[in-house]
C-alpha cells in the first residue's frame, strides 16, 4: 500500500511539469499558427499582385523597400510621433472622463437617468457626420483632432464601466454595510476592483475607434501624422509609400491592443473558470 502511494505521488510530481508546459506549448503553437498565415497572405499577395498595375496595386516587397526608405529619411518616424501624441492624450482624456462619467452614472440613477438617452444617441450616431460641424466650432488643428478623438473613444469606456458598476455583487456591498464601511471605501475596496475588468474591456473597444478617429481627423482637418502621409502619398499615386503608414497603424493598433489585453487578464483572473 505504502509502495503504491509512493508511485502515485512520484507519477503526480512528474505529470506536473508536463501539465505546467501545456499552456506554453499551445501559446507557442497558436504563435506559429499566426505566423504561418501571415506568410501565407503576403505570398499569395506578392504573387497575385505582382502583374498588377504598380501605380494601384502595390506588393508586400515594394511596401517593404518603401517603409525603409521612409524610416531612413526621418518621415515615417516624424509623422508616427504626432499621430501618437495626439492620440495618446486624446485617448488618456476620453478615459478618464468615460471612466468618471461611468462610475457617476452606475451609482447614482438621477444622473444615470438624465445622461443615459444622449450616451446610447451618440454612441450608435456615426459621429463621423460630426466632424464638419466641430471644424466649424475648434478649428482644423491640434485640438480639432483631440476632440474627435475623444468623442470616438469616451462612450465605450462610459458604457462598460456602467456595465461593471452595476454589476456588483450585492453580497458584497452588504459586507461592506455589515462592517459600516463608508462610501469611499466602498468605491475603492469593492465598486472599483469589481468593475475594473468591465473598464479593461472598455479601454480595449475605445483604443480601436480611437485609432480610427486619429486617421479621419488626420484626414479631413490638418492632414499631418500618418493619415496625412496615406493621403499624400495616394494623391501622388505612390501606393507603396502609402502603405507604409497603413503598416505603421496596424502595427501599433496590435500592440496597443495586446497592451490593454494583458491589463484585461490581469484583473480579470477572478473571472476565469
Amino acid at each position: 500500500m505504502q509502495r503504491s502511494a509512493q508511485a502515485s505521488a512520484v507519477s503526480k510530481s512528474a505529470g506536473e511539469p508536463e501539465a505546467a508546459s501545456d499552456p506554453n506549448r499551445q501559446r507557442r503553437r497558436e504563435r506559429l499558427l499566426q505566423i504561418g498565415t501571415l506568410v501565407l497572405l503576403l505570398a499569395v499577395w506578392e504573387f497575385a499582385a505582382r502583374d498588377a498595375n504598380k501605380l494601384l496595386v502595390a506588393v508586400p516587397s515594394d511596401i517593404a523597400v518603401a517603409t525603409w526608405e521612409l524610416l531612413l529619411n526621418g518621415e515615417l518616424l516624424s509623422a508616427t510621433l504626432d499621430s501618437m501624441s495626439t492620440f495618446v492624450l486624446g485617448f488618456v482624456i476620453a478615459s478618464i472622463i468615460g471612466i468618471v462619467v461611468g462610475f457617476a452614472m452606475g451609482t447614482n440613477r438621477t444622473v444615470e437617468v438624465i445622461l443615459d438617452p444622449y450616451i446610447n444617441a451618440l454612441y450608435a450616431m456615426p459621429l463621423v457626420a460630426l466632424i464638419p460641424i466641430l471644424m466649424l466650432w475648434v478649428g482644423i488643428g491640434f485640438l480639432a483632432k483631440i476632440t474627435i478623438i475623444i468623442l470616438f473613444a469616451v462612450f465605450p469606456v462610459i458604457i462598460n464601466t456602467v456595465t461593471g458598476v452595476k454589476n456588483v455583487d450585492r453580497h458584497y456591498l452588504d459586507i461592506g454595510k455589515a462592517f459600516m464601511a463608508s462610501r469611499f471605501m466602498v468605491y475603492r475596496q469593492i465598486i472599483a476592483p469589481y468593475a475594473l475588468p468591465y473598464v479593461a474591456s472598455g479601454l480595449r473597444i475605445a483604443l480601436g475607434r480611437g485609432i480610427i478617429a486619429m486617421i479621419v481627423a488626420e484626414f479631413l482637418t490638418s492632414i499631418s501624422g500618418l493619415g496625412g502621409l496615406i493621403i499624400n502619398y495616394t494623391n501622388a499615386f505612390e501606393t507603396a509609400k502609402a502603405f507604409a503608414p497603413v503598416l505603421v497603424v496596424a502595427l501599433l493598433a496590435n500592440a496597443l491592443t495586446v497592451l490593454v489585453q494583458k491589463v484585461e487578464e490581469r484583473f480579470g483572473r477572478w473571472r476565469r473558470r
